[in-house]
Parts: C-alpha cells; sequence; structure tokens
C-alpha cells in the first residue's frame, strides 16, 4: 500500500521545527497527494506564497519551512505575555517527515518560481 504525501500549513505560538509534544494540533490545513510531484509542486507554491508575505524563514531540512512576521503576536493569558506566531509548511510522507535533501529533484522545485 502507497503512503500518502502530505503538505500541512502550521499556525502555532511556539517554534514549529521543534516538534513538541500535540503539535498536530496546531495544523490548521492538510492536503494529501498519490504522487511525490504534485506534493512537490504545492508545497513549493505555498514556499513561495509565504515568502512573499513574510519577513522572517527559518528551513529545516528542506522539509520544514517556517515564516513570521515580529508584528504577528497573540497575547497569552496563562504567561501574561505576547507570542510571536509561527507560520509552519512541512512536508511528509505517510506520518513522517519527509527527508527532502538537496541531491534530489525536490530542490530544484524549490529553486523554480
Amino acid at each position: 500500500m502507497n503512503e500518502k504525501w502530505k503538505v500541512h500549513k502550521i499556525k502555532t505560538d511556539c517554534e514549529p521545527w521543534l516538534f513538541l509534544d500535540g503539535w498536530e494540533k496546531d495544523i490548521i490545513e492538510t492536503i494529501e497527494f498519490d504522487h511525490k510531484k504534485e506534493a512537490l509542486e504545492h508545497y513549493t507554491r505555498l514556499i513561495h506564497e509565504h515568502q512573499a508575505g513574510y519577513r522572517h524563514v527559518y528551513m529545516k531540512k528542506l522539509s520544514l519551512f517556517t515564516f513570521w512576521n515580529d508584528c504577528e503576536k497573540e497575547f497569552c493569558e496563562a504567561c501574561d505575555d505576547d507570542l510571536q506566531i509561527f507560520h509552519g509548511v512541512l512536508l511528509m510522507k505517510g506520518e513522517d517527515v519527509y527527508d527532502l535533501n538537496e541531491n534530489e529533484e525536490g530542490f530544484s522545485f524549490l529553486q523554480m518560481k
């Protein structure tokens, strides 16, 4: 049985690259694909869209991009502080983060606009 390819959009008040317990609750959208090429095309499109709207970006192994603007914060009553809001785009195969590396065709997708 072939595992589905997934592209998740994440919105959270902690750094998505940490994958803290319960990180899945911060997924705001998931699109599933049968083929890797389709998933990579959608993943790339989302990354380019986010790059246009956010000042900061952090990348983890090409499989997770996180974007934020300094001014986008939400107040946390429990901690009595403003927390930075982060927007993540994550590529997965099945239930695992897909390790997209620079030597495969996925990297060339990220170069395209």
